[in-house]
């Protein structure tokens, strides 16, 4: 497809570099977990209350782990003395 006389079948998925990264693949690793906690629970909570409670508790913990991966992240990051954004 981008090449001359080659095929793209077979070649890597690569992301381009950022500080983020990292980030992303928590993310995706909680949202992967969810479903996987909402069946569990299901199977062991028969009270929806007790069901609710413990989902609210999965969301709100991984949305603080990923606000502070966040912040360490932005913390870790160089600072530009001159106030304009890098790109």
């Amino acid at each position: 497809m981008g090449k001359k006389g080659g095929s793209v079948a077979g070649h890597g998925f690569s992301v381009a570099a950022s500080p983020f990264n990292r980030v992303k693949l928590e993310l995706g690793i909680i949202l992967l977990v969810a479903p996987l906690v909402w069946l569990l629970v299901g199977r062991l909570l028969s009270a929806p209350e007790a069901q609710l409670m413990v989902l609210a508790l999965y969301g709100i913990a991984g949305a603080g782990w990923l606000i502070m991966r966040t912040r360490q992240v932005i913390d870790s990051q160089p600072r530009r003395s001159d106030g304009a954004q890098q790109e």
